[in-house]
């Protein structure tokens, strides 16, 4: 979740990126690329793509807020997921799948990020992988920003243009659809 001088510093940089700072674009990239792509990279297959797509993402933006010189309705935050999310679409729509593989570099990712306390073995790590493939992609991604990323209802409302009672609603039934998923695999 975003700290009110985190919102209020993101603010600044955005306005500063408007007018052409790049060194406050630099600051935004630092602040939300390691996020980013871990987000992405439990999307797709391979780390280089991951990388790719979350520097897609961020020039997209940088593009967007030299060239429109409009405000951002949402958080720049949740611009950054929204068009991360397109990018993502995009990718499996040309690929023409939506699946999420797992891998063994995907495996060396997942035991590197602060959720290996909660996923502590290989056999575990696979389980939930699994049964995360399984479910709406819709679920996937509220799942994925809610717990790993721990972001908050109103962001991901934001991220969603959805309501903040309609993202319960979702992590509710997402987590309810992983747990069927994860009892089928026993």
């Amino acid at each position: 979740m975003l700290k009110p001088e985190t919102i209020d510093r993101e603010q600044k940089l955005v306005l500063e990126v408007k007018k052409g700072n790049k060194e406050a674009f630099g600051e935004l990239y630092d602040l939300y690329a390691p996020k980013l792509f871990r987000f992405i990279r439990l999307k797709v297959n391979s780390q280089v793509l991951a990388e790719d797509l979350s520097s897609e993402s961020f020039l997209r933006i940088w593009e967007y807020l030299k060239e429109q010189k409009r405000e951002i309705e949402e958080s720049f935050q949740a611009l950054l997921y929204k068009t991360a999310r397109n990018l993502i679409a995009d990718y499996y729509k040309k690929k023409s799948s939506q699946e999420i593989f797992m891998d063994d570099d995907f495996r060396e990712f997942l035991s590197q990020e602060p959720a290996k306390d909660e996923i502590n073995s290989k056999e575990i790590a696979d389980q939930i992988h699994k049964a995360l493939t399984n479910i709406k992609e819709e679920y996937q991604n509220v799942l994925i920003w809610y717990y790993v990323e721990e972001l908050s209802v109103p962001e991901i409302a934001k991220i969603m243009d959805k309501s903040q009672g309609a993202v319960r609603v979702l992590i509710h039934r997402g987590l309810r659809s992983l747990k069927d998923h994860l009892s089928e695999q026993d």
